[in-house]
């Protein structure tokens, strides 16, 4: 089984997919403009992105995408399932259910069971190696799905069924119940992987690849290692003055869990510009995402680098070294009026699509999908990594 390229020397292709409930549509515009960049023209030796990427990976609806792409799905039939399943998958609970979790999870269960039946985590029908983020509420800690037989984990998780990690990893507090299965002979509940730091998975995907432990140990360098890094859109969850002292709390659980997520996306990306290489034209966005949310951005950490150290170190190599372990391109966008305007979308209000369970929001979660596409994904983003296997 061949699921990454070792025997290679060409330079490594990683994808990251965030959480966002039905927001995952907006991700999957983003990538399937990058399909038609990397698998549509005629000379093209890849047929899906899971033929291009040699690992993929994705937290809550993300983890859906990822574990759809790297079984060799075309984005077309993953954006189907968002418009066409829906609505089917966010059915509210009855009444009293609603204390527990607003939805049902059956309808969830029911298809991704359709869409990846008995398939285990370790089959040899993935195309590329996967990372699916979840958490176990069991032990307190992220747990990290990894389908490399060379991971640390791998005899005991290669048999579990890939819709039960989907679930676990999407199993959004307030939204949907838990859920419960057994790996070994331990019995574990997890939840999202969003209600951690990991929401947007890109650092740890890169740890994964790269950190010698963890079983890989692709090389680093800005020409070694290209993430692409696909959000689903971000809203702060910003509460008029007067209102907050009525909330319940249900209302505070909805708005930790929803916050947290946007934190845990800003913070994830702000680790990124640290170690990676951005090209200058996709720094903008960055920089966006980060002030939006009151992140520092790298050129403001410079000038406390040379504190406390000793003056034979050349500071500036060490930070050119420690900001080119990777190329970094992230695709995502704030919902706001403003840059809704830039972005040609000022008839779409920002509030209404920001929820996770927006699902009456579909057609404008798919114009926001598109405009970001056209606006943040060319095809130069992937040149110095079109090398076809050898």
């Amino acid at each position: 089984m061949a699921l990454y390229p070792n025997n290679s020397d060409r330079p490594k292709r990683l994808l990251s997919i965030d959480g966002g409930g039905i927001r995952g549509i907006i991700a999957a515009k983003v990538l399937l403009r990058i399909e038609e960049i990397l698998c549509n023209s005629p000379d093209t030796p890849w047929n899906c992105l899971g033929d291009y990427f040699d690992f993929i990976g994705g937290t809550s609806t993300g983890s859906i995408i990822a574990a759809g792409l790297a079984r060799g799905m075309k984005v077309s039939e993953l954006l189907s399932l968002y418009l066409d399943r829906g609505r089917e998958i966010f059915t509210k609970n009855w009444l009293l259910a609603r204390l527990w979790a607003k939805y049902s999870a059956k309808p969830l269960e029911r298809n991704l069971k359709d869409i990846f039946g008995t398939l285990p985590l370790g089959s040899d029908r993935l195309k590329s190696l996967l990372l699916v983020v979840a958490k176990n509420v069991t032990t307190s800690n992220n747990w990290f799905f990894v389908n490399s037989p060379d991971n640390k984990f791998y005899e005991v998780n290669q048999n579990i069924l890939l819709w039960h990690l989907i679930r676990a990893s999407t199993a959004a507090p307030t939204f949907f119940s838990p859920h419960r299965f057994d790996i070994g002979e331990q019995d574990y509940e997890f939840v999202d992987g969003g209600v951690s730091m990991f929401n947007n998975p890109s650092f740890q995907l890169f740890l994964e690849a790269t950190k010698k432990e963890y079983g890989i140990g692709w090389e680093t360098g800005k020409d070694n290692i290209l993430l692409v890094s696909v959000g689903t859109g971000f809203r702060l969850g910003k509460i008029p003055v007067g209102k907050a002292k009525k909330y319940t709390a249900i209302d505070w659980a909805v708005y930790a869990v929803s916050t947290l997520m946007e934190d845990a996306n800003a913070q994830q990306n702000f680790i990124m510009s640290l170690i990676a290489h951005t090209p200058p034209e996709k720094q903008a966005q960055i920089r966006e995402e980060l002030q939006a949310i009151s992140v520092p951005q790298f050129q403001d950490l410079q000038d406390l680098a040379s504190d406390g150290i000793p003056e034979d170190i050349n500071v500036g190599e060490v930070i050119s070294r420690l900001s080119n372990l990777l190329t970094y391109k992230r695709y995502t966008t704030e919902f706001t009026d403003k840059r809704f305007r830039e972005l040609g979308l000022s008839h779409i209000d920002p509030d209404a699509v920001a929820p996770m369970d927006a699902v009456g929001e579909m057609p404008a979660l798919l114009e926001i999908g598109a405009a970001i596409a056209r606006e943040q994904v060319q095809p130069d983003d992937f040149s110095g990594f079109l090398h076809p296997d050898s």
